[in-house]
């Protein structure tokens, strides 16, 4: 039946269903990241290392896209969270229409804003020629795809907030093989270029989008596409888009950052770019647990405030702590202590192994703390605290990494590339002391609902 998944989201052992949709979301964001490394070693084995180093650029404008898709998808999953947890399907499915509806005008609006703006901005980098050609052609057509990611990604979000994991695990699967064939017979035999990876990259998810559809359509899950929702009322923006703020604030900000953080990483020459670029894609990898069991745990904890089930709420939030910090600090240890051997696996230059070192000894100390505790402030959302996460999130990308990033580049690029997990680290000693007024705010809204139950 319909009701089956949703009845297992609020009954079954918490534990059980971390792991239920913890590692289908670990195994999805590790692919994710996957794609991402893919793209790099196929720029970098079959095109140029002056490609690798396009990426850096293109990567805060991608991030941007991405931004939009989570803005949507992340405030739809936990408002229609809370709503079947509440065994409110009528209006979970109101939402679900709503998000597609909004979602579908404003990605073709960026597309065609993106096609005309995003090449030019790359002017503020200065940078040699043949990077800045290579970024500026993947960043033309990538343009032209943003309304098939953005939507994809929604539709994937919301398949899985229904419980719908292994649908989802071999939707992404099927894109990561696709993406990978497309870019070795575009790069390896085409030999078409940073053209070829742009490409792969928009067809994958095209691929990935119609999967999803399609099953979709098949009448297994208790939301899906009704005309009668596609439209949007006040009462969605008043909802949807605060609850999706605090992760559109955090990637635009970390858009921004990166793009600043690129310029300035520019000066120290090409290999440096090189080194962000392989340093960013590498420590995600690591933390795709993280970000596996903080995007399952959001979803369990939303379903518990719909339910109005405070003991659940709690005891998810401490499961996923654990396992969180636990598994990025295994997971970088053998990452800092054999970084030479994997950064091969992108280049041969001479010039990026040495410079690796000390990037990976610094993100490798500090992720466990940052991911534990941003892991704190995504919890804070499905309980109404999402601007406290959104001032977070904006003191960490832009009060505390700005001014570090000024202030250590005249030490070089070893200090200069830290100031980003400096910032974040500032920003978990902070989120620390939150937790009290965290506790806090969840007794009073569970109090609240359980009154509301009783009236």
């Amino acid at each position: 039946m319909k009701t089956d998944n949703l009845e297992l989201m609020t009954k079954e052992k918490p534990i059980k269903l971390l792991l239920k949709l913890g590692i289908p979301s670990i195994i999805m964001s590790l692919f994710n990241e996957i794609n991402a490394i893919i793209d790099t070693v196929f720029l970098g084995q079959f095109v140029a290392d002056e490609a690798v180093s396009a990426m850096s650029l293109v990567f805060p404008f991608f991030i941007l896209v991405s931004a939009i898709a989570f803005l949507f998808s992340d405030g739809s999953s936990i408002a229609i969270g809370r709503y079947l947890g509440a065994k409110n399907i009528e209006k979970a499915n109101s939402t679900f229409g709503s998000t597609i509806y909004i979602s579908i005008i404003i990605s073709v609006i960026l597309g065609i804003v993106g096609f005309v703006t995003f090449p030019h901005f790359l002017q503020i980098f200065n940078l040699d020629t043949r990077i800045m050609n290579y970024a500026k052609t993947y960043l033309t057509y990538l343009s032209l795809g943003i309304p098939i990611i953005v939507i994809t990604i929604i539709l994937g979000k919301i398949v899985y907030t229904e419980g719908f994991t292994n649908v989802l695990l071999k939707a992404t699967f099927l894109q990561i093989v696709v993406n990978i064939i497309l870019n070795y017979i575009a790069l390896a035999i085409l030999k078409v270029g940073i053209l070829g990876t742009c490409i792969a990259t928009v067809f994958s998810f095209l691929v990935q989008g119609i999967y999803l559809y399609r099953f979709m359509r098949l009448g297994k899950m208790v939301i899906g596409f009704k005309k009668s929702t596609l439209k949007v009322t006040k009462a969605y923006f008043k909802e949807v888009i605060p609850l999706g703020m605090a992760t559109f604030i955090t990637m635009t900000l970390l858009s921004l950052t990166l793009g600043l953080e690129s310029k300035v990483i520019s000066t120290f020459g090409s290999s440096a770019l090189a080194v962000q670029t392989i340093t960013g894609n590498l420590f995600s990898a690591t933390g795709s647990i993280a970000s596996g069991i903080m995007t399952a745990s959001l979803v369990l904890m939303s379903y518990s405030v719909g339910a109005k089930d405070r003991e659940r709420f709690l005891k998810i939030l401490k499961i996923s702590l654990v396992i969180i910090f636990t598994s990025t600090l295994i997971l970088n240890l053998p990452l800092v202590l054999g970084s030479s051997m994997v950064v091969k696996l992108f280049t041969s230059s001479k010039d990026i192994l040495k410079t690796f070192t000390v990037p990976a000894l610094v993100y490798g100390i500090s992720s466990p703390l940052i991911f534990t505790t941003n892991a704190i402030l995504y919890a804070m959302q499905p309980i109404n605290m999402e601007k406290t996460a959104t001032v977070m999130f904006t003191l960490q990308q832009i009060v505390f990494f700005i001014p570090l990033l000024f202030i250590l580049k005249p030490y070089g690029f070893n200090f200069a590339v830290s100031a980003q997990p400096i910032s974040e680290i500032i920003g978990a000693v902070i989120t620390i002391m939150l937790v009290p007024l965290f506790l806090k705010k969840v007794n009073a809204v569970f109090k609240i609902n359980t009154t509301n139950q009783e009236m």
